[in-house]
């Protein structure tokens, strides 16, 4: 059981860090969760975006290598 809390535990830090976590900015029950919303949408968004980003250098990486220019593959 302390196994999944030590792995949710660096992401909640980071959370609170990173995305403002630490101080709620809205009034009530409803702000806090509202809060934590915005907060874990914002980091899954910069984790969907580094997948694309990679997604995207690895693409282009494939076009390079059969000698075809990027300017045609997008």
């Amino acid at each position: 059981m302390f196994c999944k809390r030590a792995g949710i535990e660096p992401t909640i830090g980071y959370l609170k860090s990173d995305y403002r976590l630490f101080r709620n900015f809205y009034k009530g029950v409803k702000g806090d969760a509202v809060n934590v919303l915005l907060a874990a949408a914002a980091y899954n968004f910069k984790r969907a975006m580094r997948v694309l980003l990679w997604l995207i250098k690895r693409i282009s990486v494939n076009f390079d290598f059969t000698n075809f220019t990027l300017k045609y593959s997008f």
